[in-house]
């Protein structure tokens, strides 16, 4: 993502996996202290309240679902992509072209995949409801975790590639038109801009809290980058992910805070839309259209 490898005299490949453990064990002691599956419980249901009648909202989250899933069925179907990574041994960069589950090692996919989860999730459960039926708690459960990590991931992955990536591509004058192929657009655009509209479509009562989805998401996601990059594919997506930096532990302990902290940010804006609709759209309406591109454009004659 642009960022400058430093890699100092020692490995700091252990802090770093201790920071992570560290990250993710006071977060579970958080949800305990705070009672957050209770607050699961009770925040569940006013995911399946609208302004609009329920059937608009079930249909609207399977538009979604369906085209989510069909970015996906388009990485598969598409060929080789465009990546370039950090080698793992060489501690250098390299062009790759990965090809079907490769194509999935990226942090950005793995927003795409938790969008399409969460509308699916509240889809069905938008149907129980509809109908009348006793919602499965394992299954609220999933769609309020999934939420809250999706909306703070897919903002942070947004505003990188807008503000990060893109201009780093003009910079060095390399192409970059396939960053705005379909399942491209969806990763980087759509993603956030679906779960504000979902959010603007029913106003779910939301808890600060719920950050700490978004600090795991960033730990595990971590991890996987190096087990990944150390037993399997030999490399890593973002340079930063590297946990052997010199300030490994700082850098990936700083992307789950950044995801918590984009989280809270929309918490906050929640607030806003309780207090005042047309106050809080505006700043949401804003704030998208701060960090969302959908042309190469706006990149190049920035550059």
């Amino acid at each position: 993502m642009g960022v400058s490898l430093e890699y100092g005299e020692r490995d700091s490949t252990a802090l770093t996996l201790s920071a992570l453990i560290i990250v993710s064990g006071l977060s579970i002691v958080a949800f305990i202290h705070w009672e957050v599956f209770t607050l699961i419980e009770d925040t569940a249901s006013t995911f399946h309240s609208s302004w609009a009648p329920l059937e608009v909202v079930i249909v609207w989250r399977f538009l979604c679902f369906f085209a989510g899933a069909s970015a996906v069925v388009y990485m598969f179907r598409s060929g080789p992509g465009v990546m370039t990574v950090i080698l793992h041994k060489e501690r250098k960069d390299a062009l790759m072209h990965p090809v079907g589950f490769e194509k999935f090692v990226t942090f950005s996919s793995w927003t795409l995949v938790m969008n399409i989860l969460y509308f699916l999730c509240a889809g069905i459960l938008s149907i129980s409801v509809l109908k009348g039926n006793e919602t499965p708690l394992w299954l609220n459960i999933t769609q309020v975790v999934l939420f809250s990590a999706a909306f703070g991931a897919s903002f942070l992955t947004a505003t990188v590639v807008r503000y990060i990536i893109l201009p780093g591509e003009v910079r060095i004058g390399r192409n970059h038109d396939h960053m705005f192929n379909f399942h491209n657009q969806m990763m980087h655009n759509f993603t956030a801009l679906f779960l504000v509209l979902d959010l603007l479509l029913v106003q779910p009562e939301l808890f600060p809290q719920f950050a700490f989805f978004g600090m795991i998401l960033g730990s595990i996601y971590a991890t996987f980058a190096f087990f990944f990059a150390f037993f399997g594919g030999g490399y890593y997506a973002y340079s930063f992910i590297d946990p052997r930096l010199r300030y490994g532990p700082l850098w990936l302990s700083g992307l789950a805070g950044a995801i918590a902290l984009f989280y809270l940010g929309l918490w906050c804006v929640t607030q806003l839309l309780s207090y005042n609709v047309l106050i809080g759209t505006t700043v949401l309406v804003i704030w998208v259209s701060l960090i969302v591109q959908f042309s190469p454009t706006l990149t190049q004659n920035s550059g």
